[in-house]
């Protein structure tokens, strides 16, 4: 028995190591994808102290320059 269908496709690589591949590939993706789409989102506590450090330093960069709102 030689060689045929997805052994001949393959070569040396079993099914289970490009199962596993594939298995991989989709945790990885899906990490990567969640990281993008929280990576946007601040919570309004976040977001409340993100405006506070960009005045002060502003204010730091140059003290003369009126902080608007």
């Amino acid at each position: 028995m030689g060689n045929t269908g997805v052994g001949m496709l393959l070569g040396d690589l079993s099914v289970k190591t490009v199962w596993l591949l594939c298995l991989c590939v989709l945790v990885l993706g899906g990490a990567i994808w969640y990281g993008v789409w929280r990576s946007g989102h601040l919570r309004r506590s976040e977001r409340a102290q993100l405006d506070r450090n960009t005045e002060a330093a502003q204010r730091r960069d140059d003290p003369q320059k009126p902080v608007t709102r």
